[in-house]
């Protein structure tokens, strides 16, 4: 087992999940794969990958060049638009209850990689940062970032050998934003 720790938007999105179609999603798919975002696992053709859903990134492409591969339809480029604006990403997935494939902005920064530790690591740092060992949780980056420049913490990671963690922690403080996104555990 491991635990994920990303950077989290702390924003609601205010725009409602647009409907999209396969050819829409295939489109998309072949588009950000021709860049590089896509890769491995999103070659099912028989798109099995949506019973649990993705993220893409859509923040590196203009909103044009987006809109027209989701043929200008209103909810695509209105999730799009607040994605992008929120430096968001987008997820897909399948509604089970309807079959539609649905996209809605994510919570995931655009850009922000994750951190996966197994379950005894992950349990060091948090006691380490003086967080409780559960499941899931979060921290504000700025208490992140004065946990981690503490000395003795310092010292305590260091000698735990999670040393590495903190520079991984240190580079998502640094490119994360201190108002809207917090560091999560889940």
């Amino acid at each position: 087992m491991t635990v994920t720790f990303q950077l989290r938007g702390k924003t609601t999105a205010t725009v409602k999940p647009a409907v999209v179609t396969i050819q829409q999603l295939a489109a998309f798919r072949t588009f950000a794969r021709t860049h590089g975002f896509i890769v491995g696992i999103f070659d099912d053709e028989d798109f099995r990958y949506l019973d649990s859903g993705f993220e893409a990134r859509v923040c590196p492409w203009s909103w044009a060049t987006l809109a027209k591969i989701f043929g200008e339809q209103e909810t695509a480029i209105a999730v799009i638009e607040e994605a992008q604006f929120l430096a968001l990403k987008v997820r897909f997935w399948r509604d089970h209850e309807s079959e539609h494939i649905m996209m809605a902005v994510s919570s995931t920064p655009d850009g922000a990689w994750p951190m996966d530790l197994s379950n005894s690591n992950a349990h060091d740092l948090l006691d380490a940062l003086g967080k409780d060992c559960e499941p899931f949780g979060h921290i504000e980056l700025d208490e992140l970032h004065a946990i981690i420049a503490d000395q003795p913490t310092g010292r305590h990671l260091a000698h735990s050998g999670l040393e590495s963690y903190v520079e991984q922690l240190d580079q998502m403080i640094r490119t994360g934003s201190h108002d809207s996104q917090h560091l999560a555990w889940y």
